[in-house]
């Protein structure tokens, strides 16, 4: 029987989710795999942490392809597209919320994973169609905190994926728009 990463890495990511102390061995029992065998692909447990962080990131930069790179579209359309399917990466993020810049060696993920966002963000702004008055780094870091906040209540049970992502871009909205735009 071939084992890939992937397959530890989501189960790993399940278990972490619901029990942020677990052991290699536990995550191992659950994968349904030998301790030596998960102790072989990750000798420690900041190497599976690690590995997840990656992994989360380089989901979250899949998602990011569908920012337009050639037009701005619709902007909340954009992204609301963007925030679901970053909603459906909670279970693999949740371990994440070191945040961006206390992440250890993960913060170049973070800068790759977000700049078609970051860019696209930059964009809107040079066209007037977010507030100039915000620096560039706040919009993204501030949409970043609200998707974390929307991991966490769905993971919780408190709202459905679709209503968090919808928050997540309304907030994010009523606070990124030029004033003079607002409907």
């Amino acid at each position: 029987m071939v084992i890939r990463n992937e397959a530890i890495l989501t189960t790993a990511a399940q278990v972490l989710a619901k029990r942020p102390d677990a052991t290699l061995q536990s995550i191992a029992h659950a994968a349904g795999i030998s301790r030596t065998t998960i102790f072989n692909r990750f000798p420690t447990r900041d190497a599976l942490l690690e590995a997840l962080g990656v992994d989360a990131l380089q989901r979250m930069g899949q998602v990011m392809e569908r920012v337009p790179t050639d037009h701005l579209g619709d902007l909340a359309e954009v992204l609301l597209d963007v925030t679901k399917g970053l909603i459906s990466l909670g279970a693999h993020a949740q371990f994440l919320y070191g945040s961006p810049g206390q992440s250890g060696g993960l913060d170049s993920h973070w800068e790759e994973a977000f700049g078609p966002l970051a860019y696209y963000f930059f964009r809107a702004q040079s066209a007037a169609r977010l507030r100039r008055d915000q620096p560039l780094r706040w919009l993204v870091a501030s949409y970043i905190g609200l998707l974390i906040a929307a991991w966490d209540e769905v993971g919780a049970g408190e709202l459905g994926s679709a209503q968090a992502a919808r928050l997540v871009v309304d907030t994010w909205m009523s606070a990124a728009v030029p004033f003079d735009m607002e409907p």
